[in-house]
């Protein structure tokens, strides 16, 4: 399958549902460089090695289906916290992935920099014995002026927690920092929508960002 590439300043979105794929785990893994191929076999868990197979040989599908190249010719290398990129290739080419629970997503885009993320709460995130962790997480994570957003409710207030975790990460993503950025340092405000008012402070960082909320559904 041919893709055509993004218009400049344009993102696509992609996802893939992981129950829908276990079946043809071989032929993903037929994608996949020698060293994923090792690392898959490395991973204990069923679960971890399938969505390890899945991400790696969609990303390869996905990235070979926009270049019009073999999956597996593609060469990867990775910055100093780890965001990947493509070697010798389409240099305005961007790209991203996340993964959470059941549910991989793909950003692909040229001449902009780009962040996703994902994150499907677990049922145990929405027991009362997870409360003394969000209120941790609430704390070290969101500003004051966001943490005032949130509902007194339980579900209400994880729930909300999430949503700026998510934009967030995506965020810290793009630059290519992740998690090693300190999260109170970003904020977002509702507007209705989601609105990066403070942005990471990194040198040629784009001044103004876009940020959405998408929730992948079956199908």
């Amino acid at each position: 399958m041919n893709l055509t590439l993004p218009a400049c300043s344009h993102i696509h979105i992609w996802k893939l549902h992981i129950p829908c794929f276990r079946l043809e785990l071989e032929r993903w893994l037929e994608r996949l460089s020698q060293e994923e191929c090792d690392r898959a076999q490395r991973f204990l868990r069923l679960k971890d090695r399938e969505r390890f197979i899945l991400s790696r040989g969609g990303l390869r599908y996905l990235l070979a289906c926009y270049l019009n190249c073999a999956p597996k010719s593609l060469v990867f290398e990775y910055s100093s916290y780890g965001k990947p990129s493509l070697v010798m290739s389409h240099d305005s080419l961007e790209f991203n992935l996340s993964h959470s629970g059941a549910w991989i997503v793909y950003a692909v885009g040229l001449k902009v920099l780009l962040g996703i993320d994902i994150e499907q709460l677990s049922s145990r995130t929405y027991l009362k014995s997870f409360r003394t962790r969000l209120e941790g997480l609430i704390e070290h994570c969101l500003t004051a002026n966001e943490q005032t957003t949130l509902p007194v409710s339980y579900i209400d207030r994880l729930e909300g927690f999430f949503k700026y975790w998510t934009l967030k990460e995506a965020h810290l993503k793009a630059v290519g920092l992740g998690l090693s950025y300190s999260m109170t340092d970003v904020e977002i405000a509702w507007l209705p929508e989601p609105k990066l008012v403070i942005p990471a402070n990194i040198a040629q960082a784009p001044t103004a960002w876009t940020v959405k909320l998408w929730y992948p559904t079956d199908g």
